[in-house]
């Protein structure tokens, strides 16, 4: 008997989460900023029907946050974590086969039958609403990749009242024919590029794509891919906490300061937090970014961040500091009141999986030398 998956995809999570404590704003634009309150990175539907895309700058539409009311909010990840943590002991009474994806997203396995598959996802959708206060749309399928695909087109086509099954498999290539091969799980830009040279656009495109030369271009990965398409189940369910995508450390000043030295030694403290985290994780980091911003609700405003791709993944906290503190001498203006400084790390990879070259050896003897000698 093939195994059955659901996923549960947050809509629009921070905002939602937001909305949770604020009932007042369903159905007016509400927004959430990135951890430096540089950008946008959650939409309602009523923010993004103005045109405003994921990641635009929050100086961009300002004017437009006071000619349409836009509800703007920093973004509070604690609140976020409590909430999705939440919504998983939820999902515990529909399965208890369960795999957190991430924040806003989880992988189940069902124990249903295939005409009833609708009606169950839209009790799980129902059942999290009434419990938690936040709207889901459910993907259901006999491989991740296409529970994935399912959710997608649920999403964006709102006559599935946010419930897509692909348990019908004879009916799938309408659905995979919606879905940009850029967004398929796995892809990724760099193989996107690739696969949109050899006239592959769509899902329904790559399904049927010649495996062989999937797999010598793509890999294995992308040749699961190819297969979980076909309903070839290759995926299976990771029930087992996933490494962190994202690591972030930041926390406001006491008060204004205008001193870069200041502002170094928040830093420093911050990203030190982050790599005690890190090494917890047993993970190291291929890419940190930096960030400071203003209050901005005081002017003049000023936000910025850069990111900084580490010659070989790292986990020590001085070649984390030293990284960092350059980028910070980069993006530091004189003659504003600054707020708030931070890191986060992405590109992070269990240490056992690190690929090593000759630096990556160095680097791991040299910890392992000064920890012998501390």
């Amino acid at each position: 008997m093939s195994n059955i998956y659901a996923l549960i995809d947050c809509d629009n999570f921070y905002v939602s989460c937001e909305r949770v404590f604020r009932p007042d704003l369903r159905n007016k634009p509400v927004a959430v900023l990135s951890n430096n309150d540089g950008c946008i990175v959650s939409r309602s539907n009523e923010v993004k029907a103005l045109g405003i895309k994921m990641g635009t700058p929050y100086f961009e539409i300002e004017d437009l946050e006071k000619e349409h009311d836009i509800h703007i909010f920093s973004s509070n990840y604690a609140l976020y974590s409590d909430i999705s943590q939440r919504i998983v002991r939820t999902l515990e009474k529909f399965s208890s086969e369960i795999e957190i994806y991430s924040i806003d997203e989880s992988f189940i396995k069902l124990s249903i039958k295939k005409n009833k598959s609708i009606e169950y996802g839209k009790k799980i959708r129902e059942t999290i609403l009434k419990e938690i206060g936040v709207p889901t749309t459910v993907g259901i399928a006999y491989t991740k990749t296409l529970s994935k695909v399912a959710s997608k087109v649920a999403k964006k086509n709102p006559e599935y009242e946010g419930v897509l099954s692909l348990l019908d498999t004879e009916d799938n290539d309408k659905y995979l024919d919606m879905v940009e091969v850029d967004d398929v799980w796995g892809v990724g830009r760099k193989y996107s590029k690739w696969l949109k040279a050899k006239g592959i656009t769509t899902a329904k495109d790559l399904k049927y794509a010649d495996r062989k030369e999937i797999r010598k271009r793509m890999t294995v990965g992308g040749y699961r891919t190819v297969m979980e398409l076909n309903n070839v189940e290759c995926i299976p369910l990771e029930e087992s906490p996933p490494t962190k995508k994202s690591m972030v450390s930041s926390k406001s000043f006491g008060e204004l300061t205008t001193s870069l030295s200041d502002i170094k030694k928040e830093l420093a403290r911050d990203v030190t937090r982050a790599g005690e985290k890190l090494r917890k994780e047993k993970c190291m980091t291929g890419y940190l970014s930096v960030f400071i911003t203003t209050s901005r609700f005081r002017k003049p405003y000023y936000s910025n961040s850069i990111g900084i791709k580490l010659p070989y993944p790292v986990s020590d906290t001085s070649t984390l500091i030293k990284y960092a503190l350059k980028g910070l001498d980069r993006i530091f203006r004189e003659g504003y009141r600054y707020k708030k400084t931070g890191v986060m790390l992405t590109d992070i990879y269990p240490t056992n999986d690190v690929q090593l070259n000759f630096a990556v050896e160095n680097y791991l003897s040299h910890t392992k030398q000064n920890k012998r000698i501390m």
